[in-house]
């Protein structure tokens, strides 16, 4: 049975980075299975694709996800303003990335 799931597409060919996103269901949710997940989603980025950067993207008020990216090595790059409307509100968009050789010294 499924408990959430992780993927990664293209973000930018040329420059050999690629976009995460994960969810849990709340059930789940706190037990490390998204930490874990997307530990090996970037291990295979890096190893197999040859990544050189990773990148992520959540609502700021997501803040489960924000620290799951900052729990795997990812740093906070930008505060995208009124990114996203949610919740009938415009809210701000983080972006996470972590670099291949930031990842291999995790």
């Amino acid at each position: 049975m499924p408990i959430g799931v992780v993927q990664m597409w293209s973000y930018v060919d040329y420059r050999k980075s690629w976009e995460l996103g994960f969810a849990v269901l709340s059930d789940y949710a706190g037990r490390g299975y998204g930490s874990e997940a997307t530990r090996l989603l970037l291990q295979f980025a890096f190893q197999e694709l040859q990544a050189h950067k990773v990148v992520g993207m959540c609502n700021s008020q997501n803040v489960r996800s924000a620290a799951l990216m900052q729990h795997v090595g990812m740093t906070r790059e930008a505060v995208y303003q009124e990114e996203l409307w949610w919740n009938n509100q415009w809210t701000d968009q983080y972006f996470f990335s972590i670099l291949d050789r930031e990842f291999k010294s995790v």
